[in-house]
């Protein structure tokens, strides 16, 4: 009796994770849902994301601007390629002057990219960042695509954004996407972390006193945009100010 009801068991977690078509799930999933106050971008069955209608509405910016590459000999090369980021792909793309579109190969020759006044850095284990207050400890932003796919009985798993291999390519299931963004800072030397109240003050910790008080007084809340350029702005201009 016990053989036959494992038997049973097994043959129930195959057919589970092998249903769709979608190998990687299986009853040990965890069942997600849809995240509330997120605009989604629909991924149809057998369909790729560069033939949607939102296909322009990945980038950062609504349009390609003119870019610079920064080199880490200190000198910036005279092209001047038209560029924007794609948080679909996680890639800088460029326009070429017959309209298409290729990804900027990644070197470790290039210290940053620039399109049009923003700063792009590239880390190996995070991805591409915005530096959106410049400093010595300087805040970035990462902006990515957190996704789930749904199965024919309405199931929903999650996709994982660093391991998803299916963006590019045409699958049975309904894909769904969100703007996702992350906080980081960034050292001088390039070091980073995620943006922090003990992180920010281990980068400056010469002003570690005021960045309590100023968080306190301030009601600073280090989950929120606004709130974190409040903080790091302060935190430099305090120490610069010992200098």
């Amino acid at each position: 009796m016990k053989l036959f009801i494992l038997l049973i068991a097994v043959g129930f977690l195959k057919t589970a994770s092998a249903q769709d078509g979608y190998g990687s799930t299986s009853v040990y999933d965890r069942v997600v849902q849809f995240p509330k106050g997120k605009r989604l971008y629909k991924l149809p069955p057998l369909q790729v994301w560069d033939h949607q209608p939102w296909k322009d509405s990945v980038y950062r910016f609504p349009s390609f601007q003119e870019g610079r590459l920064e080199m880490d000999k200190g000198f910036t090369p005279s092209f001047r390629p038209m560029l924007n980021y794609n948080f679909f792909t996680g890639s800088i793309q460029i326009l070429a002057p017959d309209g298409t579109k290729t990804h900027l190969k990644r070197s470790e020759e290039i210290k940053a990219v620039w399109i049009g006044t923003h700063k792009f850095i590239y880390d190996q284990t995070v991805g591409y960042l915005e530096i959106i207050v410049a400093g010595k400890a300087s805040l970035a932003l990462r902006t990515s695509l957190d996704g789930l796919y749904e199965l024919s009985n309405g199931f929903k798993y999650s996709l994982n954004n660093s391991t998803d291999l299916t963006k590019s390519a045409a699958i049975r299931e309904n894909r769904y996407y969100w703007v996702n963004e992350q906080f980081y800072l960034v050292s001088e030397k390039n070091k980073i972390m995620r943006a922090t109240k003990s992180s920010l003050s281990k980068l400056l910790p010469k002003v570690k006193k005021q960045i309590k008080e100023y968080s306190s007084m301030n009601d600073i809340n280090y989950m929120k945009k606004d709130d974190l350029i409040k903080i790091t702005t302060y935190a430099n201009e305090q120490a610069a100010s010992l200098n």
